[in-house]
């Protein structure tokens, strides 16, 4: 088993933040994990409830882009990886601006989709002057799966840009190109590879939301923005 916890529903929705795997729930419910956070909008402090995961492993059956457009009154858009374990699946949400993402966009041209992946997400060591960021390891074959495209090893990703008068990076070309990559390159591998390793299928559901039980997760989507992982 890839998590513990079980839900009404086979699929379980994941987010990376707070430091782990985090599975939002609507309302407090028995063994659940509290965290406060503030509403980048409002600087209002809100108390969230939900479950935390250190790993989540299983077969990538499917990479799919979202973006909620104007459905909202805050625009969410990025891609949603789902693993499968077995019966039990995990879709986990990528914001096109988050670190996990970032970083997965480098590493994905060196995962075997024919193959489990393993990603771990835990509190990475601070910097000098800097406050602890969240951190991300992708293992195969109980081995990391390292960056494709680095600074030293580019394989035709576009550099950086320096802004000399605002003394900042610009990464938005590089991050434009990385994105195509994984729109032409590894969503069709992904597919390719779920084909061939499909399991029999099985007659699984969602719960409709009217139906959901206390401590049923909450779809991001309907939530107003609670922490920085989010884009705005």
């Amino acid at each position: 088993m890839a998590l513990t916890k079980r839900t009404e529903s086979n699929i379980v929705y994941l987010q990376a933040k707070h430091f782990c795997l985090w599975r939002e729930i609507k309302y407090p419910a028995a063994g659940c994990d509290q965290v406060e956070v503030t509403n980048p909008k409002t600087k209002e402090t809100i108390t969230k409830y939900g479950y935390s995961y250190d790993t989540v492993s299983g077969h990538v059956t499917k990479l799919e882009k979202y973006d909620t457009e104007r459905k909202y009154s805050t625009r969410y858009f990025g891609f949603k990886i789902h693993f499968q374990d077995g019966p039990d699946k995990y879709v986990l949400d990528m914001p096109y601006q988050s670190a996990i993402l970032r970083r997965f966009l480098r590493l994905a041209h060196n995962v075997d989709w024919k193959l489990p992946l393993c990603l771990t997400v835990f509190k990475g060591k601070p910097e000098s002057g800097k406050d602890a960021q969240i951190a991300f390891w992708f293992q195969q074959r109980g081995e990391t799966v390292k960056a494709y495209y680095t600074k030293e090893q580019p394989h035709g990703m576009p550099a950086a840009i320096y802004d000399s008068d605002l003394q900042t990076w610009d990464f938005k070309e590089q991050h434009r190109w990385l994105i195509e990559r994984l729109k032409t390159e590894t969503i069709p591998d992904i597919e390719d590879a779920a084909k061939r390793t499909a399991p029999p299928s099985e007659h699984h559901h969602e719960l409709p939301p009217d139906e959901q039980p206390q401590g049923a997760p909450v779809d991001w989507h309907e939530q107003d923005i609670s922490d920085d992982d989010v884009p705005f």
